[in-house]
């Protein structure tokens, strides 16, 4: 490390792969594993995967800025170096990781550029990070001296991986991470504290050997084709919903053609029908007046040759004498009759032109008082509208209006009506325009009267605001002081309270009351405290307990080792010595005899050099030495044999001086006696000079090999001597016994004691005062200042608001005024309004004024014109009754004259007149029968020509309406002979050949269908219009599977869809693409099933019964060492790997499945296991549709998933093994805790170390075995060592010097508190080899001034 917290060039060096940071708490050794392992192959800064509490209070940046630090930037460097030893002859390969990290006091970040490289750090030809002047290198200047052997990465990711794949090949980026979690969650302190069985059970899981990618990648490659093709269905799907509106929208409308072509064919053929009855009635018509006017004429003919008689018989009248005398008679009275009849006449007209006379008389009256009583009224409209006008202000406009209507009043009838139109379309305009100027300027002031109102009620609504902050404020400060005072008051409580308790706790010593005071605030610092005196005290009692447990144990088992030979010596006859673990063969049917069994000694040797002798035979291995009957030698075993071979002559005395044989053994005397003379017997044996001699001093030779021993007594040689041995032994047994009981109680009271001062520990720790009433009260203060400063924040936005509507409530003021001043209107809304309401009552009064100026002329001109009528009529009867009275006075002079002439004519000539009379009036009927018969003729031959016009017309009428039911047909025909009446879902469609009468038909049924089905082209238009949109829409979405487009056809459009070149309708095309995707599904189903059954039995199948086959031989593996590590207390862990209780049934079953051969698995089973796995498919495409196939098939296949561990535990108390649980783990002692939690999870570290025998094995353990005894360490170690990890552990007080540990780095830390005053760390390097600790430099202060807190 280089720069970083206090560490300013620090190497720190493995051995053996091990490293031990050893320094009193606070010098650092957790900060080494947090600024390097596992950061340096995690490469992530967030605070809790770098602290080893876990926690977020330390972070990069605190590292580098932080405790007292003065700078405002520093750089940084920490590295880790790796090597590989190389194939034969290779030089080590160097593989260099690390990271550079910059900070400044601007910001809380830490700016890093992580960095590898094949160079060592320093050294000649090394990588250099300082520059010359000893700073820390930069960015670029870092990338240059890394050159072509080395990369500064761009992202951590990118570096991670270079990290991973170099030193961790074989693991998987999800294996290494949870490598990594694994390795984060060991170097926890005082992780034996804590159980979490779900994080143990996932942290073993996750060692497991998973099922490799390259094993599925064949399968997902499957599976990604089916997903390829239910997207393309999913596609296909939207499509087929596409058609579906697009045929919706076709049936619609292709219903309201058919059913417009049906209709339009069915009224043709109905006015077709209509107009061919009409055209036969109108032929039936013309012929009856052509039959009518041959009857006339025929009738004409007749009258007419009678009119001619009667003419030939007048003429004959005439012509006879007797007319001749008195013709002038006939003709005056003629006349007389004549004149009658027109002054008739002329009198029934000259009374009516009287009456019309009277009455024109009474109109002109009756106008000339209606234009009296309107020029009254104008007048009075005039004033109102004047004084309106000047109400509204603009009378000078009125008084413009009044001078152009002026002349129009005073002298109407000299008014042109042109010049009377202009005058009043001229006032008109003028008032118009008065008014509306008048209203417009009332308008704009109006909502400038407006807007300073809402510019009033906003800055009234800001203003309240303001002041309801302020209030807001006030209180939440008044509060924020009252918490702060109760803040203030428990913090200082608390704090007496804590000294109190901290001075009155006696097992909690030595605790600091004044730190604990000082540090009231902050509930983590006061649990470092009291957690760091408590775990000194458990850790004294627990070492106290551990070695009372040790010694007890030992005591406890030593004393069953006296009871036991107590035992077996009360019931044995004599004393054998304790066989020597050379002799490994099995005596017990051999013959012969061990040679003490075999002699005694001979009477008169004295009792100091029986002792000696048997002490020098004993020492030298010759008493126990086996003699066979015969003197032979088993070569073949285990064992120690005397011969009775020749030997060399004894310089003088021999063992056969002084021991005979027993009687009754089963060596004869004589080769004992061989044997014993072999052995050369003298005071003091090693002056003698023969292979084998004994002393009587109790020393010995054989050979070159030579010793001495002693012993009081002789205790195996002779019944005697081993009867008395045995009761001796009987008696120290027995006082060995009672001591070892003694011993054993006392251990028991002090335990007792132990425990009775964990009790009282516990009970001040329970006494400890809580801190959270503090917490409360902080939590409320905070919460307090936080709405303080909200409410500052949000007074000071509302003054910022009051301020901004009071210069808007400013500016629309001034505005008003403004305005109100250019159009000399008042700002006051009522004075507005009754302005408003003035010029109203102007403009109405106005226009009633110049409605009756206008009412006026009129009125003027009806009465002069109906005058002048009265006038013209009065003269007319005037005239007309002059001529009456004329015409009357003519007629009785004719009349009179008639009277005189015929009283003198004579009879005859009367008679001819009456003939004559009564001839022509005859005749006169018959002219006028004959004229009438003339105008009946005339009649009738115009009526024929009538009739004549409209039978053609009708019958052309009726040939149009033929054709045009032909055409309606032919287009009904047209339109649903194709996709219109498929699109419509109707039945059969009518044929191309159909005739007229089928096409009727098939209309009809297709009107009966679609009788509710609206079709006026109004109707039709707009379903055209909706089919047109959803068209487009179509054509983008299905332009893969269909070219669409709407063909006008006359006055409808025809969709049609081209699919592989065929032309089809909107339902066929839909249809069509169900189809297909009906098809499709059924064929995924299929493929799907089949990678299902490939997957169940091939390879995948194989491979992962294989790594549940693999799983348990490595559960198998880590048990068989674990069953290594046994504690003082007879604790030992193993672990159990099951299939999780929670999960399913199915997976149970599917296991069991999986693991039976697959040529054995019956129908059933095949299809238990396709919807077991099926099943899994789906739920992982639900919950994760983003992750590939190969992942989620991870996923589904991961057996470890399926399964949980559970960590047991032997007690060796009779309850066999038990389930870790909470309660239980709380139920153990420090050392038991640590060993229950510690091994598994080295196992399960080494087991993620399996994949890659070469990768880095690392294990961190801080504050490492906290309350294991020194035994179980070196079981731990042992196991990590045979584990093959690569440790790096701290503590304040191990050495680490095990036997089972062939050797580990330690490093000691050095800080300025240890008394030169600086603040850096430095470390003093140490060794320990196996056997002795030694120092890395001679120049190092001894080991033994390093001890405790030094």
């Amino acid at each position: 490390m280089l720069n970083v917290w206090r560490y300013y060039d620090e190497v720190f060096e493995f051995h053996r792969g091990r490293l031990l940071l050893r320094g009193p708490n606070g010098s650092g050794k957790s900060k080494v594993l947090e600024l390097l392992l596992p950061y340096l192959l995690d490469a992530s800064l967030k605070p809790n995967r770098l602290s080893t509490f876990g926690g977020s209070e330390r972070t990069m940046h605190w590292n580098l800025m932080g405790d007292g630090h003065t700078g405002s930037t520093r750089v940084g460097y920490v590295w880790l170096e790796f090597a590989h030893p190389g194939g034969d002859g290779e030089e080590p390969r160097w593989f260099t990781c690390g990271a550079r990290l910059q900070a400044t006091v601007n910001t809380k970040s830490v700016t890093t550029a992580y960095f590898t490289s094949g160079q060592r750090v320093g050294g000649h030809g090394g990588l250099s990070l300082t520059g010359e002047n000893g700073q820390p290198l930069t960015r670029a200047a870092l990338d240059d001296a890394l050159g072509t052997l080395g990369k500064v990465h761009e992202s951590a990711d990118e570096y991670r991986t270079t990290v991973r794949r170099t030193l961790y090949r074989g693991l998987t980026e999800q294996r290494y991470d949870a490598l990594l979690t694994a390795l984060r969650q060991l170097r926890t302190p005082k992780l034996s504290e804590r159980l979490d069985p779900g994080l143990l059970s996932q942290l073993l899981s996750s060692a497991l050997p998973p099922l490799g990618e390259g094993e599925i990648h064949e399968i997902a490659e499957g599976f990604e084709r089916l997903d390829r093709q239910r997207e393309e269905l999913r596609r296909l799907d939207e499509h087929v919903a596409e058609a579906g509106r697009l045929a919706a929208r076709q049936r619609t409308y292709a219903q309201r053609v058919l059913r417009a072509a049906a209709a339009s064919l069915i009224s043709a053929t109905t006015t077709m029908d209509r107009l061919t009855g009409t055209a036969r009635v109108d032929k039936e018509k013309q012929a009856r007046a052509v039959a009518e006017h041959a009857a006339s004429s025929a009738r004409l003919e007749t009258e007419e040759h009678r009119e001619q008689t009667l003419g030939a018989r007048i003429e004959g009248l005439l012509a006879s004498p007797a007319y001749q005398a008195g013709h002038e008679l006939d003709e005056l009275r003629e006349n007389a009759r004549k004149a009658e009849e027109a002054a008739e006449e002329t009198r029934k007209i000259a009374a009516r032109h009287a009456a019309d006379a009277r009455r024109r008389r009474e109109e002109a009256e009756q106008a000339a008082s209606d234009a009296s009583h309107r020029r009254a009224l104008t007048e009075r409209a005039r004033e109102e509208a004047a004084r309106a006008a000047e109400r509204a202000g603009f009378a000078a406009a009125h008084q413009e209006a009044a001078d152009c209507l002026a002349p129009l009043v005073r002298s109407s009838s000299t008014v042109d009506p042109d010049d009377a139109a202009g005058a009043t379309s001229r006032a008109r305009e003028l008032l118009r325009a008065a008014t509306t100027s008048r209203e417009k300027q009332i308008a704009e002031v109006r909502k400038a009267i407006e807007a300073h109102e809402r510019a009033c009620e906003r800055r009234d609504e800001a203003e309240a605001e303001r002041d309801r902050s302020r209030t807001r404020l006030e209180r939440s400060v008044e509060a924020r002081e009252t918490a702060r005072r109760e803040y203030t008051a428990i913090r200082k409580d608390l704090a007496a309270e804590l000294a109190r308790w901290a001075s009155a706790c006696r097992h909690l010593a030595p605790l600091d009351s004044e730190a604990l005071a000082s540090a009231v605030e902050n509930e983590r610092d006061c649990d470092e405290i009291i957690f760091a005196a408590r775990a000194t005290a458990i850790e004294r009692r627990a070492a106290e307990e551990n070695a009372l447990r040790t010694r007890r144990g030992e005591e406890a088992k030593a004393l069953d080792v006296r009871v036991h030979r107590r035992a077996v010596l009360a019931g044995q006859t004599a004393v054998a010595p304790e066989p020597r673990y050379t002799h490994t063969a099995d005596r017990r049917s051999r013959q012969g005899g061990p040679l003490w069994r075999l002699v005694a000694f001979a009477d008169g040797v004295p009792l100091p050099a029986q002792a000696g002798i048997e002490a020098a035979l004993e020492a030298s291995g010759l008493l126990d030495a086996w003699v066979m009957p015969d003197g032979a030698v088993l070569t073949d075993e285990p064992d120690t044999f005397l011969s009775d071979r020749p030997a060399a002559p004894t310089p003088g005395m021999s063992l056969a001086d002084v021991l005979v044989a027993e009687p009754g053994t089963a060596v004869s005397p004589g080769v004992l006696r061989t044997i014993l003379s072999a052995v050369a017997l003298e005071t003091s044996a090693p002056d003698i000079d023969h292979p084998a001699v004994v002393g009587t001093d109790g020393s010995w030779r054989l050979g070159p090999a030579s010793g001495r021993w002693n012993k009081p007594e002789p205790a195996f040689i002779g019944a005697t001597a081993r009867e008395r041995t045995r009761r001796r032994r009987i008696q120290e047994l027995a006082a060995e016994i009672e001591e070892l009981t003694a011993q054993i109680s006392e251990i028991d009271g002090l335990l007792g004691r132990l425990r009775a001062a964990k009790a009282a520990l516990d009970a001040e720790l329970g006494d400890r005062p809580s801190h959270r009433p503090l917490n409360t009260a902080a939590q409320a203060l905070a919460e307090k200042e936080r709405k303080v400063a909200d409410h500052g924040d949000q007074l000071k936005r509302d003054e910022e608001r009051l301020g901004d509507r009071e210069a808007r409530l400013k500016s629309a003021l001034n505005a008003l005024a403004l305005l109100g001043a250019e159009h000399d209107l008042p700002v006051q809304a009522g004075v507005l309004d009754g302005l408003a309401d003035a010029v109203r009552d102007a403009r109405e009064g106005g226009t009633v004024w110049i409605e009756h100026c206008t009412a006026l002329l009129t009125a003027d001109a009806r009465a002069r014109s109906t005058s002048r009528a009265s006038d013209d009529y009065a003269h007319t009867a005037a005239e007309s009754a002059e001529r009456a009275a004329e015409t009357a006075e003519r007629a009785e002079a004719l009349a009179e004259r008639v009277d005189t002439i015929d009283a003198s004519i004579g009879v005859e000539h009367r008679q001819v007149l009456e003939r004559l009379t009564m001839t022509r009036q005859e005749h006169g009927e018959c002219r006028r029968t004959c004229q009438n018969i003339r105008t009946e003729l005339s009649d009738l031959r115009e009526r024929i020509g009538v009739l004549k016009e409209s039978v053609t017309a009708a019958e052309q009428a009726r040939d149009d309406a033929v054709a045009a039911r032909d055409r309606a047909a032919t287009r009904y025909r047209h339109l649903a002979a194709g996709h219109l009446a498929a699109d419509a879902g109707l039945g059969a469609k009518p044929s191309p050949d159909d005739g007229v009468k089928a096409t009727l038909e098939n209309a009809r049924a297709v009107a009966a269908t679609l009788e509710r089905t609206p079709h006026e082209p109004q109707h039709v238009r707009d379903a055209g219009a909706r089919l047109s949109e959803a068209m487009h829409h179509a054509r983008d979405v299905l332009a893969d599977q269909a070219d669409l487009e709407l063909v006008p056809d006359e006055d409808v459009q025809i969709l049609t869809a081209t699919m592989s070149g065929v032309r089809v309708g909107a339902a066929e095309l839909s249809t069509a693409l169900a189809e297909e995707r009906d098809r499709r599904r059924t064929d995924i189903t299929d493929k799907e099933r089949d990678l299902f059954d490939r997957t169940l039995a091939g390879d995948t199948r194989r491979h992962l019964a294989d790594r549940i086959r693999q799983a348990g031989d490595l559960v198998d593996g880590m048990n068989r060492r674990l069953a290594r590590v046994r504690t003082a207390s007879q604790v030992a862990v193993r672990l159990v790997w099951e299939v999780d209780p929670q999960q399913s049934a199915g997976i149970r079953t599917a296991r069991q499945l999986l693991l039976r051969d697959p040529a054995g698995l019956g129908n059933e089973d095949k299809e238990a296991l396709y919807r077991f796995f099926r099943d899994r498919v789906e739920e992982a495409r639900a919950a994760n549709t983003a992750a590939s196939w190969e992942e989620q098939l991870m996923e589904v296949l991961d057996y470890t998933a399926w399964h949980r561990f559970t960590v047991r535990l032997e007690r060796a108390d009779g309850k066999g093994w038990q389930d870790l649980t909470r309660k239980l783990h709380g139920a153990l002692s420090g050392g038991e805790k640590a060993i229950a939690l510690h091994l598994p999870l080295f196992a399960a570290v080494a087991a993620h170390y399996q994949t890659d025998p070469h990768c880095p094995r690392f294990i961190l353990l801080d504050e490492v075995f906290v309350g294991v005894d020194t035994t179980n360490r070196g079981q731990v170690f042992d196991l990590l060592v045979s584990l093959g990890l690569d440790l790096v552990l701290t503590s304040d007080h191990e050495w680490c010097d095990y036997q089972e540990l062939d050797g580990i780095a330690i490093h000691q830390l050095i800080t300025g508190a240890d008394g030169d005053g600086d603040n850096a760390v430095t470390t003093a390097r140490f060794i320990w080899d196996g056997h002795r600790t030694l120092p890395a430099d001679d120049g190092l202060f001894p080991i033994e001034d390093l001890d405790g807190d030094s």
